[in-house]
């Protein structure tokens, strides 16, 4: 029995959509773990220091003067674990659509620290935000994933 070309279509797009996650995945979660194994503030901090303050965009800048240095602290602490949990979920496929919003705002914070823009040449940031945008558009956990299962469950839910 042959498949239509459609239907052949439809599954490589879905399995791309999933290898595409893992690999976002993989990512984040080999940004998180060396930070994870060690304190991040005091990395975090020298990064604010010599690339946000120097590089970065002057509104950045000006935000990362008065929020970030102030309370760098919790804020290398969240971004750690979120990028460790952005890693797990996404390689898991679960809640993949969170995961993947989740990945796009810190891609765009780190994107924004380097002084870059989305048509920026140099700019990996950016491309991890196109690949979490398709991402968390196509659904990319119900294929080879753990949201296949929450979608049975709840499938009205937009959240996978």
């Amino acid at each position: 029995m042959r498949l239509p070309g459609e239907i052949i279509q439809g599954i490589l797009a879905r399995s791309a959509l999933a290898v595409l996650r893992v690999y976002l995945g993989i990512i984040f979660l080999l940004a998180a773990s060396p930070k994870v194994q060690r304190d991040p503030i005091p990395e975090y901090r020298a990064f604010v220091q010599q690339v946000a303050m120097e590089r970065g965009h002057p509104f950045y800048q000006r935000f990362a003067e008065r929020f970030v240095l102030p309370n760098a602290p919790a804020i290398a602490v969240v971004i750690t674990w979120g990028e460790m949990l952005v890693g797990v979920t996404l390689i898991l496929g679960l809640l993949t659509r969170g995961s993947a919003a989740l990945g796009i705002l810190l891609s765009i914070n780190y994107m924004l620290a380097r002084g870059a823009w989305f048509w920026s040449p140099w700019s990996n940031d950016a491309a991890l935000v196109a690949i979490a945008l398709a991402v968390l558009i196509g659904a990319a956990g119900r294929t080879h994933g753990l949201d296949t299962y929450l979608a049975r469950r709840w499938p009205r839910s937009p959240l996978w």
